[in-house]
């Protein structure tokens, strides 16, 4: 029975860090964040018809588009890989907003600005990773 018990406790914790989330910079006063919201969010979840339900959202505001956004502006969880990717592109902190950031297994594997990076580079390695994540059927 213990044995079981670890061999859930090691898949589970496993399974929780084996995950994709989207890391979404906004700000109260980017118009570009309310284009992109009213495009892709439904009541500040991403809507149903995206099928994203395997991706973990999370959003910073960082009030106003002129403000920096840094590591310790980012939720606990994401600070390591998102110091990681910051110190290899020479970086302290960014600014400009919406800005989005896709996690994979805690690591930073794509970072851009504005709505068509979104859509030209984080949304197809978003689709990536998910289907990296899919249970493989044999």
């Amino acid at each position: 029975m213990r044995s079981l018990i670890g061999a859930l406790l090691v898949a589970f914790s496993s399974a929780a860090w084996a995950q994709v989330e989207l890391l979404y910079v906004a700000a109260a006063d980017c118009g570009f964040c309310r284009r992109w919201e009213g495009q892709y969010l439904q009541e500040r979840k991403p809507k149903a018809s995206l099928d994203w339900s395997g991706v973990r959202f999370t959003v910073v505001d960082i009030g106003t588009f002129r403000a920096r956004f840094g590591v310790n502006d980012a939720p606990a969880h994401l600070r390591p890989g998102l110091a990681k990717a910051m110190e290899a592109s020479g970086q302290l902190s960014l600014s400009g907003t919406p800005w989005f950031a896709l996690f994979v297994d805690g690591e930073v594997r794509v970072h851009a600005f504005g709505v068509n990076a979104f859509e030209t580079r984080i949304q197809p390695a978003m689709r990536a990773a998910l289907r990296e994540k899919a249970p493989q059927r044999t």
